[in-house]
Protein backbone atom coordinates (compact mmCIF):
# COMPACT_ATOMS: atom_id res chain seq x y z
CA UNK A 1 0.00 0.00 0.00
CA UNK A 2 1.57 3.51 -0.81
CA UNK A 3 0.21 6.99 0.42
CA UNK A 4 2.43 9.01 -2.10
CA UNK A 5 3.69 12.33 -1.11
CA UNK A 6 2.16 13.94 -4.05
CA UNK A 7 -1.41 11.93 -3.06
CA UNK A 8 -1.45 13.16 0.32
CA UNK A 9 -0.59 16.72 -0.21
CA UNK A 10 -4.19 16.37 -2.64
CA UNK A 11 -6.08 14.91 0.01
CA UNK A 12 -5.17 17.44 2.87
CA UNK A 13 -5.70 20.27 0.39
CA UNK A 14 -8.84 19.16 -0.91
CA UNK A 15 -9.97 17.54 1.75
CA UNK A 16 -8.68 19.19 4.78
CA UNK A 17 -10.86 16.96 7.41
CA UNK A 18 -9.55 14.24 6.88
CA UNK A 19 -5.55 15.18 7.62
CA UNK A 20 -5.34 13.90 10.99
CA UNK A 21 -6.38 10.50 9.71
CA UNK A 22 -4.24 9.07 8.18
CA UNK A 23 -3.65 5.99 9.89
CA UNK A 24 -7.66 5.36 9.59
CA UNK A 25 -6.97 5.77 5.76
CA UNK A 26 -4.20 3.07 5.97
CA UNK A 27 -6.87 0.93 8.82
CA UNK A 28 -9.80 1.46 6.07
CA UNK A 29 -7.49 0.02 3.20
CA UNK A 30 -6.45 -2.32 4.94
CA UNK A 31 -9.52 -3.70 7.05
CA UNK A 32 -12.83 -2.05 4.38
CA UNK A 33 -16.22 -2.93 5.49
CA UNK A 34 -17.07 -3.01 1.53
CA UNK A 35 -15.22 -2.22 -1.49
CA UNK A 36 -17.05 -0.77 -4.78
CA UNK A 37 -15.29 -0.14 -8.18
CA UNK A 38 -15.60 2.89 -9.83
CA UNK A 39 -16.03 4.62 -13.43
CA UNK A 40 -12.22 4.87 -14.11
CA UNK A 41 -11.95 1.51 -12.91
CA UNK A 42 -10.81 2.90 -9.24
CA UNK A 43 -11.63 1.14 -6.19
CA UNK A 44 -12.93 2.71 -3.22
CA UNK A 45 -12.62 0.96 0.46
CA UNK A 46 -15.47 1.95 2.96
CA UNK A 47 -15.45 1.55 6.43
CA UNK A 48 -17.41 3.03 9.18
CA UNK A 49 -15.05 5.61 11.70
CA UNK A 50 -17.49 6.28 14.47
CA UNK A 51 -15.22 8.71 16.38
CA UNK A 52 -14.59 11.77 14.55
CA UNK A 53 -14.22 15.60 14.96
CA UNK A 54 -17.48 15.21 12.63
CA UNK A 55 -19.21 12.60 14.40
CA UNK A 56 -19.56 9.07 12.93
CA UNK A 57 -18.55 9.17 9.39
CA UNK A 58 -18.07 6.49 6.68
CA UNK A 59 -14.30 6.98 5.46
CA UNK A 60 -14.05 6.19 1.78
CA UNK A 61 -10.51 5.78 0.44
CA UNK A 62 -10.16 5.79 -3.53
CA UNK A 63 -7.12 3.45 -4.56
CA UNK A 64 -6.12 1.78 -7.85
CA UNK A 65 -4.41 -1.54 -7.38
CA UNK A 66 -1.92 -3.05 -10.14
CA UNK A 67 0.12 -6.53 -9.33
CA UNK A 68 -1.82 -6.65 -6.38
CA UNK A 69 -0.11 -2.85 -5.01
CA UNK A 70 -2.76 -0.26 -3.92
CA UNK A 71 -1.58 3.01 -4.37
CA UNK A 72 -3.77 5.41 -2.59
CA UNK A 73 -5.55 8.52 -4.71
CA UNK A 74 -7.69 10.52 -1.65
CA UNK A 75 -9.97 9.99 0.79
CA UNK A 76 -13.32 11.64 1.95
CA UNK A 77 -16.10 11.04 4.39
CA UNK A 78 -19.42 11.03 3.71
CA UNK A 79 -22.78 10.60 6.13
CA UNK A 80 -24.63 8.39 3.22
CA UNK A 81 -23.41 5.54 1.47
CA UNK A 82 -25.76 5.78 -1.44
CA UNK A 83 -23.49 8.83 -2.09
CA UNK A 84 -20.21 6.63 -2.94
CA UNK A 85 -20.68 6.15 -6.87
CA UNK A 86 -19.77 2.49 -7.65
CA UNK A 87 -20.81 -0.82 -8.04
CA UNK A 88 -20.10 -2.99 -4.47
CA UNK A 89 -17.50 -5.69 -5.91
CA UNK A 90 -16.90 -7.32 -1.93
CA UNK A 91 -18.49 -6.62 1.33
CA UNK A 92 -17.25 -7.89 4.85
Amino acid sequence: MTLSDKAWKHTRERRPEVTRYEESIKDALARPEMILKGKRNERKAVKLSEKTHLGSKYLVVVFREESGHKAIITAYFTSDLKRIKGEVIWKA
